[in-house]
């Protein structure tokens, strides 16, 4: 009986390292924007982003691109997970949450759809 236990415990043991890896594989967030989260199947495309802290704000830039997801399926995926996030939608494609305003724009670029967000200060 406690050998069946130390075996299972092992093998247990030796699949988290393997679960770790495959899961630091997608990260959560955006690097460049820490609090927009990167949908399952999306790729940061990391040499694409920009960031830029002023007195009056952040401006930041990321893109990501899948070969697998359409625009609709994004749309939706944000639309779904941004407001609870705190991020309040006010058009199309379009959020604003506190200070910042969030924009997304889809495109297709055969073989891949694009996502392209930018975080800028909410004009007053």
């Amino acid at each position: 009986m406690l050998r069946n236990f130390l075996v299972i415990a092992l093998v247990l043991l030796a699949a988290v390292p393997a679960f770790a890896a495959e899961t630091a594989k997608t990260p959560l967030f955006f690097e460049a924007l820490y609090d927009v989260p990167v949908m399952p199947g999306l790729e940061e495309l990391k040499d694409q982003a920009m960031l830029f802290d002023k007195p009056d704000g952040r401006i930041a830039s990321v893109m990501a691109a899948s070969k697998n997801l359409n625009a609709t399926e994004i749309a939706r995926f944000y639309a779904e997970s941004l407001p609870q996030l705190g991020w309040k939608k006010t058009a199309e494609n379009q959020y604003v949450r506190g200070s910042d305003a969030l924009k997304m724009e889809l495109s297709k670029k055969p073989p891949l759809t694009v996502v392209h967000f930018t975080l800028s200060p909410v004009n007053r």
